[in-house]
């Protein structure tokens, strides 16, 4: 659980909850802050097992032939952020479990409590999704889950289930910690034959200086992605993605439009 205030929000709107959390100290905060409106659960995307404990959790509390009006997927991990060739399987394989493979179980596992209530479907995708850019996992795992969401949604066209998508520019959350970021670059990079590095280092010097000031480059307001969520949940007529962060709007939205010839040449390592 990066984002409570999307729980304690929706709790102040009168919704009942079952807000995922990825530890034992995550609810017992949520326990505090919340009405009892508020379920926490301890969930681990990367683990099936957590997930259906969770559907059962669910399906235990709510009356008998109810369905789920929403489910958001916002839960994610940055990974290693260095460049490709310094990024193993191991680090795809650890962004792609919870990012994306852990989004759509969960996804699959409650549609069909959604499908009962023809609710919403949102995943937490990222301007990450929509334009390739510095973290290699963790744009993966978001270019997979817009193309998952953009099949379910139309598959669910007809069924009165809508699915939406959020794309936040970069916001201050413990997905961005800077000095685990810059540890794992450069053990990473250290560990990489004599040819990487000749070839990289000018490339991730750069990205090291570029999350050593991480206050320059993040929002800390997070009521905009929690607005975005609500406004999925509860609008009749939601958004198909919702951009939001003043650098998404004002960067990464137009350089997506830009012929890839010019967002290459922007964008490339030094």
């Amino acid at each position: 659980m990066d984002m409570p205030q999307d729980s304690i929000r929706l709790d102040g709107l009168g919704f009942h909850v079952f807000a995922g959390c990825h530890s034992a100290k995550g609810t017992a905060y949520l326990s505090s802050s919340c009405s009892k409106r508020v379920v926490p659960i301890v969930l681990e995307l990367s683990q099936k097992e957590s997930i259906d404990a969770a559907l059962q959790v669910v399906m235990e509390t709510l009356p008998e032939n109810t369905g789920l009006w929403g489910l958001v997927n916002n839960a994610a991990v940055m990974g290693n952020v260095g460049v490709s060739e310094i990024c193993n399987h191991e680090d795809y394989t650890n962004v792609l479990s919870v990012n994306l493979l852990g989004t759509i179980e969960m996804s699959r596992t409650f549609l069909p409590l959604i499908r009962l209530a023809r609710g919403r479907l949102v995943n937490a995708s990222s301007v990450c999704g929509r334009l390739g850019v510095i973290t290699v996992p963790y744009t993966v795992s978001k270019y997979g889950l817009e193309a998952y969401s953009d099949i379910v949604r139309r598959e669910l066209y007809n069924k009165g289930v809508k699915v939406v998508i959020v794309e936040p520019g970069g916001f201050k959350t413990r997905l961005i910690e800077s000095q685990r970021i810059v540890n794992e670059v450069q053990s990473a990079f250290e560990r990489s034959s004599d040819e990487v590095k000749l070839t990289y280092r000018p490339a991730v010097n750069r990205l090291i200086d570029l999350f050593q000031i991480p206050s320059q480059l993040v929002s800390t307001n997070l009521d905009l992605v929690v607005d975005a969520y609500i406004h999925g949940l509860t609008s009749r007529y939601p958004k198909t993605r919702y951009i939001v962060g003043m650098d998404a709007w004002c960067f990464f939205l137009p350089l997506s439009y830009l012929p890839t010839c010019i967002s290459d040449w922007m964008l490339q390592a030094p």
